[in-house]
């Protein structure tokens, strides 16, 4: 397992909103490619089987607990077999604690290292971009803009 941690002064709410909104990836991910929702949740706009097309990959939510847990996996676009993602928020006194894991099983052999390596520093990028946007969210953020999630 791959594991990356941050805090962050915003509330859990907040940054749910920020995963939860595929779009608003785009905002805070640093993508060369604006991410955008492909398909809705089953029973919510942005629930568990909401699609999310992210350069390079299509993911598809599988976990979706407002405002503690969001889980997602890669359904093609990465060099890997059954990528899966959790984040855990944990309300703190002071703000949020965050905890963003990884499993994943390379689809070619002998890459395993490499993959865990780029997967971890990924992962890292994530927890120091995700709060540092959600901090100083301009009103124009599409999670801002996106309505009940």
């Amino acid at each position: 397992m791959i594991q990356a941690t941050a805090t962050s002064t915003a509330t859990p709410e907040d940054l749910f909103r920020h995963l939860a909104v595929p779009e608003a990836w785009g905002a805070w991910g640093k993508f060369p490619i604006a991410a955008k929702q492909t398909r809705k949740g089953d029973t919510t706009a942005y629930g568990v089987g909401t699609v999310k097309k992210i350069w390079p990959a299509s993911e598809q939510t599988v976990a979706y607990e407002p405002y503690t847990h969001f889980g997602y996996i890669a359904l093609s676009g990465l060099p890997v077999r059954r990528y899966r993602s959790d984040v855990h928020l944990e309300a703190r006194d002071s703000g949020t604690a965050i905890r963003w894991e990884a499993e994943l099983e390379p689809l070619i052999p002998g890459t395993g290292p490499l993959l865990r390596l780029v997967f971890r520093l990924m992962l890292s990028s994530f927890t120091r971009w995700l709060p540092a946007h959600v901090e100083n969210c301009p009103p124009n953020c599409p999670a801002r803009q996106a309505g009940d999630i």
